[in-house]
């Protein structure tokens, strides 16, 4: 059993490091700009960053002030203290631009000139609480089965962020986009056993789950019915929702399926090597997604280019990685002396 919980944890880390370089991957361009492999990037990774959010969790119910009072202090601590100090770090300090951090919607940390991918922690608080709300009610309603009722709770979830009117400024706390968020975060949940059971099948069984998947998200990107457009969660666009959910679904498989493949490979392969570096990678995904792209695009990019004369997907390539290795080092730096910086309080651990 303990072989097994370490197992489950090292997938879904190289699954985070995967998906984490794929976002700096996606940050190598302006907001609105829509190269292929951007296109393809949107299509699927941000509902993955969910769906393992999703896997990562144990569905327990809350109940007592007590229990929620734990529950909401860590999740503050994790999430919203992280998103106002480095709200502030980011942004022109103005008076006017608290109640903007306040506001918490991605049009909102817009207009203070901050970071706009800070929207990710105010949406992810707020899917944490819905679902830890799914959670409680399904405990206290004696349900068995958690993962499949989980799963079938993702419906209506999904039903209320989709079917949210659009407002300008958008929701506070990215509210609409949360719904959105925690209907994957329950699927997460209710996918984890069936994914662990697939990671346990043989290499060639992975392979073809992984060229499969990646052949039907390359043909549902390019025949999705919205011109190609990115489907962006900070604002609810989703596009054509078939497509949304189709691409979402084989982009996830496809990181999975390459984990799984890197995991087996890594343990059982012919030359066996170790996948520490990238789990660390995978535990360091917050840390990662607040540092990296201020310092990708406004020094390692315009550097880049400056000596290479090439494609740009190869420039965004080797500047991503650059960007990770950076923003590695300064996580190392950060929790050795500043660890609340990335929401951890050891203190409260």
């Amino acid at each position: 059993m303990p072989q097994k919980k370490k197992v489950r944890i090292e997938l879904i880390d190289i699954a985070k490091a995967i998906t984490i370089f794929l976002v700096i991957l996606g940050h190598t361009t302006g907001n609105r700009d829509t190269p292929m492999y951007r296109r393809l990037l949107y299509a699927f990774h941000m509902p993955l960053f969910f769906i393992l959010a999703g896997m990562s969790i144990r569905p327990a119910g809350v109940h007592g002030w007590p229990g929620w009072k734990a529950f909401l202090r860590k999740n503050i601590l994790a999430l919203v203290v992280p998103y106002l100090i480095w709200a502030f770090v980011y942004a022109p300090f103005t008076f006017e631009n608290v109640p903007r951090f306040l506001y918490g919607s991605w049009q909102a940390v817009g207009d203070a000139q901050t970071l706009t991918s800070l929207w990710y922690l105010t949406a992810f608080f707020v899917a944490r609480l819905l679902t830890q709300i799914v959670f409680s009610l399904l405990d206290k309603a004696g349900i068995q089965n958690m993962p499949r009722a989980c799963g079938i709770c993702a419906v209506p979830l999904f039903a209320i962020g989709f079917l949210l009117p659009t407002i300008q400024n958008g929701y506070p706390w990215c509210a609409d986009v949360a719904f959105v968020a925690s209907g994957f975060i329950l699927l997460g949940v209710a996918l984890r056993k069936p994914l662990l059971i697939l990671a346990q099948q043989k290499v060639w069984v992975l392979g073809a789950v992984f060229a499969g998947s990646l052949a039907l998200l390359l043909g549902g990107t390019v025949l999705r019915g919205d011109a190609l457009e990115l489907s962006l969660m900070c604002v609810s666009e989703y596009g054509n929702l078939f497509w949304f959910f189709l691409n979402s679904a084989a982009g996830t498989m496809v990181v999975l399926a390459l984990s799984m493949l890197l995991l087996r490979l890594a343990r059982e392969g012919s030359r066996p090597f170790s996948t520490a570096a990238v789990s660390y990678i995978g535990q360091h995904t917050l840390g990662i997604f607040l540092l990296h792209k201020n310092m990708l695009q406004m020094l390692i990019l315009p550097w880049l280019r400056t000596w290479i004369a090439g494609p740009d997907l190869l420039t965004a390539f080797l500047g991503s990685c650059v960007a990770l290795a950076g923003s590695i080092l300064l996580c190392a730096v950060i929790e050795r002396y500043v660890p609340q910086l990335l929401g951890q309080f050891p203190k409260y651990q």
